[in-house]
């Protein structure tokens, strides 16, 4: 049986691919581009941006040194199928266990998928398009997947994975292959699709030592679990592709021009051929933030994994069209990370999620049972973050009066009990991150998105978080926050002896917040400890969000 020749379209692709890659030369033997006319280096407008008090991560000068700035380099993207529900957790927790149990191996660096095309390449303006030609697959195909997906434990000395059984897997091949002629027509790009055995991988290139343990972790996993499966498109940055990502965990402020700065959790990338000349304890790498490369000392980093610097573009469920009813939940920000590894990614690091544009949630009404559509949000931009852990001495006077000395400080600030001092612990979000907050509230209304319910942790910060988006939603008079302690984030991370003298309902009321003061916790603040236990947290966290959604399931949408 011959191979199949291809069509005389993919050797154009693959040539305009080769020439593309040819484009990426090494950072350290490319100059950064010379001052733009009208650059202005000292008293520039980033300048002023920094001393409104914007972050400098965030400024718009923040890739004016990098060489790559003015390349016309697409991404790279890849249609993945991602599990959910029951089996999505059993393989996080397969994740996590074996990295515990064995170190990390090569499957860490991307969480649990099914890969149904090889990477591709697509233009910037042609994204929503791309996403527009999955929709329309998915809606024809939605219907003829078997539920569950048929999956079968595979080992071998230095494998593990579930593959689809073959009837099943020529489907979702032919779906791949159908996603990939819509993606040719709308898009104008090339896609294969994957041509091998369907499988999730679960550990590969580990010791050989491991095995038994692994084996047996992997025989634990029910494959009839229920899981519904997303398509979901993810892309990367095709300069990075053969570089590995690394984290950082500790700051640095360069001491030569020829040092980068570092900032913590910015990835940095790091291609061995770049590291022949670099000094012991140094290596040589380039920021994702700044896309500025140079000099890092190699003990202020981590290895990380590999899908934390990807963009995820868009998903859409390829078995389950059951609409939800909403809530809306804002926490400390490590809650909705443990709530994101639910759904199937397990410790992957931080996914970075960049919307190319809003896609409305169409939120229909078909019969029967309704599920629940849990919201997890983060709190909008903090004071201390932006002015610094001393940002009370700034806008605080002797006598304990507020002055706004800053435009991106809010114009007032509700009285505290127990005076000024005790925002030390609490602080508020700044005007920037009131509109944040305010910007993903109108973002749910013009999706026609409904909320039901919403609960947030006692910091202030949450619940202007959360206020702001009721605002946003043009809710702030029918809907209202209910402060739930249980949701505060792990106590372990605050300073000192005691827990935050966060302000009472009944004042955040009265300070024009739109607080439910007749909610009863489920776990009051008595509750919580000073100093505890990861595990203690997570059993919390656990607790809480259990009860939050049994509470408003009897208590209708």
């Amino acid at each position: 049986m011959t191979a199949p020749q291809p069509s005389p379209a993919e050797p154009r692709a693959m040539a305009a691919k080769e020439e593309l890659y040819s484009q990426v030369t090494p950072r350290r033997n490319r100059q950064p581009p010379p001052p733009r006319a009208g650059t202005i280096k000292h008293g520039s407008s980033l300048d002023v941006l920094l001393s409104m008090g914007f972050p400098k991560a965030r400024a718009l000068f923040s890739h004016v040194c990098d060489p790559f700035l003015d390349d016309p380099l697409p991404r790279e993207y890849v249609l993945y199928l991602r599990p959910t529900g029951p089996l999505a957790q059993k393989l996080s927790d397969f994740w996590q266990q074996s990295k515990q149990l064995c170190g990390k191996n090569k499957a860490h660096n991307i969480f649990p998928h099914i890969t149904l095309c090889q990477f591709f390449m697509c233009e910037d303006g042609k994204v929503d398009v791309l996403c527009e030609a999955l929709h329309a697959t998915v809606t024809r195909w939605r219907c003829k997947f078997p539920a569950p997906l048929p999956l079968e434990l595979y080992t071998s000395s230095n494998f593990i994975g579930l593959f689809v059984k073959e009837e099943c897997a020529e489907v979702l091949k032919k779906f791949a292959a159908d996603f990939a002629a819509e993606a040719s027509s709308k898009a104008d790009v090339h896609v294969e699709p994957h041509k091998k055995q369907l499988h999730v991988t679960l550990a590969y290139h580990f010791q050989a030592s491991h095995l038994p343990t692994l084996e047996k972790l992997a025989q634990s996993i029910d494959v009839k679990l229920g899981c519904d499966w997303v398509a979901a498109i993810f892309s990367r940055d095709i300069r990075f592709a053969n570089h590995e990502t690394l984290q950082v965990i500790y700051p640095y402020t360069p001491q030569n021009d020829d040092e980068l700065e570092l900032v913590p959790g910015d990835f940095i990338f790091m291609s061995p051929v770049e590291q022949i000349t670099t000094s012991e304890g140094w290596i040589y790498g380039t920021s994702l933030a700044t896309g500025c490369s140079g000099l890092l000392p190699e003990n202020y980093i981590t290895k990380t994994d590999e899908c934390g610097t990807w963009v995820f573009h868009g998903s859409y469920s390829i078995l389950n069209t059951a609409s939800s009813s909403s809530l809306l939940m804002f926490n400390d920000g490590v809650m909705d990370r443990r709530l994101y590894e639910d759904q199937g990614l397990g410790e992957t690091g931080p996914l970075t999620i960049f919307c190319q544009s809003m896609q409305p949630l169409r939120m229909t009404n078909p019969p029967g049972p309704q599920k629940q559509c849990l919201f997890v949000c983060r709190h909008g931009e903090r004071m201390d973050v932006v002015f610094g852990k001393y940002w009370l001495s700034q806008c605080f006077d002797a006598k304990g009066r507020y002055v706004r000395t800053n435009l991106n400080m809010p114009h007032s600030l509700p009285p505290r009990s127990g005076g000024f001092r005790d925002y030390d612990k609490d602080a508020p979000i700044t005007v920037f991150g009131c509109t944040q907050a305010r910007l993903v509230g109108e973002a749910l209304l013009e999706s026609n998105t409904v909320i039901h319910h919403i609960y947030c942790s006692p910091s202030l910060r949450c619940v202007q978080t959360a206020h702001y988006i009721l605002k946003g939603l043009q809710q702030e008079n029918n809907l209202k926050i209910r402060v739930e302690p249980g949701l505060f984030e792990w106590t372990k991370w605050v300073a000192g002896n005691s827990l935050p003298a966060w302000i009472q309902p009944v004042d955040l009321a009265a300070a024009s917040l739109s607080v439910d003061t007749t909610y009863r916790p489920h776990i009051p603040v008595s509750k919580l400890g000073v100093s505890e236990s990861y595990d203690t947290y997570i059993s919390r966290s656990f607790q809480v969000t259990k009860e939050i959604l049994s509470e408003c399931k009897t208590k209708g949408k």
